[in-house]
Formats: structure tokens, C-alpha cells, sequence
């Protein structure tokens, strides 16, 4: 419990200095409009029109990166495990919640296994295979 709160701060501070870096550049131009806005009314139409051109396509594709590369995950409480929406795949509660990892779980017969910490996850809607081998039948003497 000693290293949550340094974990925590470790956190804001991320994400103050993402927002910091995403800043900078509209903050630089804005600093500079005045020294700026005399070159680009030299510039022609169509090259201030390629310039936007690129600058909103890199703005889609770095929307379209944190969009595939964000996990979607939602919790499943019956299973206790983390449900991918789009792919269906399973990860680890555990794994989640105490190493902070996210674990792909192994489909079996009648859940799923963590390959990290080897919890088993027990799926509610399976039900259990009873093999003929493994069921004895006594006789009655």
C-alpha cells in the first residue's frame, strides 16, 4: 500500500506533461501569430490548402491510433474477467488488479485459465463435461 500514493502522483504527472507536449505546439503559434501571419499571406492558396490538408489528416490518424490501440475492455462480473467488446477476448481480473497487466486468458473446456498467475475462471453458461471414465459404477453384492 506504500506505493500507491507515488504510483498516484507518478499518474498526474504523466499526464501533465502529455498535456504540456500537446499544448506547445498551438501555444507556439498563437505566441507567434504576428511574425506568422505575414508569410502565410504570402503564401498561395493552394499550398495553405495542402498544409491544412495534412495537418487535419495526421490530426485523424492520431485519433484513429488512440482509438485501435485503447483497450475496450468492460468488467464481466459473473466470470470476473475483463471482456474486449470488439474481439471477445478475456483477460485477467487478477493480473489487472494487482500487477497492473492486462493477461489474455486460455480457453478450456469449461472456463478460462490466466497463463500469467494460472487462476482459473470458471464460465457460468458451460456446463461441466462428466467423462464415462471417471464415473464408477459400484455394484451391489
Amino acid at each position: 500500500m506504500e506505493h500507491e500514493p507515488i504510483h498516484l502522483v507518478s499518474k498526474w504527472w504523466l499526464r501533465a506533461v502529455a498535456l504540456i507536449v500537446a499544448t506547445t505546439p498551438a501555444a507556439v503559434v498563437l505566441w507567434l501569430q504576428d511574425a506568422i501571419a505575414p508569410k502565410l499571406a504570402e503564401l498561395m492558396p493552394k499550398t495553405l490548402l495542402q498544409i491544412f490538408v495534412v495537418l487535419l489528416l495526421t490530426a485523424f490518424a492520431l485519433l484513429a491510433v488512440i482509438i485501435l490501440l485503447r483497450p475496450w475492455l468492460r468488467w464481466d462480473e459473473p466470470t470476473g474477467t475483463w471482456l474486449n467488446k470488439f474481439s471477445g477476448i478475456r483477460y485477467c481480473g487478477t493480473c489487472r488488479a494487482n500487477k497492473k497487466i492486462v493477461v489474455p486468458l486460455k480457453n478450456e473446456i469449461t472456463g478460462w485459465r490466466c497463463v500469467a498467475c494460472d487462476k482459473f475462471r470458471v464460465d457460468p453458461a458451460r456446463k461441466p463435461k462428466q467423462e464415462e471414465s471417471k464415473v464408477v459404477k459400484r455394484e451391489r453384492i
